[in-house]
């Protein structure tokens, strides 16, 4: 189960390393990355695969939007109810939305678009100011808890390249506040 968590993150790492060019016009509030583009990549996903969507991650960078939603493998729901799988699709302002064409197994906690509660103007404006030395990299956006035991609440999260060399990962409350760090 974690190995197909696992692979749902290690997707989005590969899609975060395939974006490091071009042109941005997000605000300085979130330190360049794409927050502003979070609505319009969701509603553009919902467009083409309904909107009764669950979401394993849904993440920012500085170019695009990666929405990873939850599926299931041979398009029957499974008999726990639990999604099997993940669709994932990229969203940029220029290109619009892309899909992979493969749905790839996956499992874990999920949630829904209506969890999403948060200001993507102000969100990361303490973090920001408190980690000055420290460039942002991806806002991401995933469930809390387990697959089985989903507490249907999404988890807010900062991942940092600090000047220092290190890499962390700042939790954030719906409101920026900060939660916690885990260190890379």
């Amino acid at each position: 189960m974690l190995r197909r968590i696992g692979a749902v993150v290690a997707l989005s790492s590969v899609l975060f390393i395939g974006s490091s060019c071009g042109d941005s016009s997000a605000s300085s509030d979130t330190a360049g990355l794409r927050l502003d583009l979070i609505d319009e990549a969701l509603d553009a996903v919902e467009q083409e695969a309904g909107s009764d969507l669950r979401f394993f991650e849904i993440n920012a960078t500085t170019e695009l939007i990666n929405v990873f939603a939850a599926t299931d493998l041979d398009g029957t729901p499974n008999a726990d109810g639990l999604p099997d799988a993940v669709v994932r699709y990229v969203f940029t302002q220029k290109d619009g939305l892309e899909t992979a064409p493969d749905a790839v197994g996956a499992n874990g906690p999920t949630f829904i678009r209506s969890a999403l509660d948060y200001d993507p103007a102000t969100i990361l404006n303490k973090v920001l100011d408190e980690l000055p030395d420290s460039t942002p990299q991806m806002f991401v956006l995933t469930a809390a808890g387990t697959a089985q035991n989903s507490s249907g609440t999404v988890q807010y999260r900062l991942l940092m390249q600090s000047t220092q060399g290190g890499q962390m990962s700042v939790v954030l409350t719906n409101r920026g506040e900060i939660v916690g760090t885990d260190a890379e």
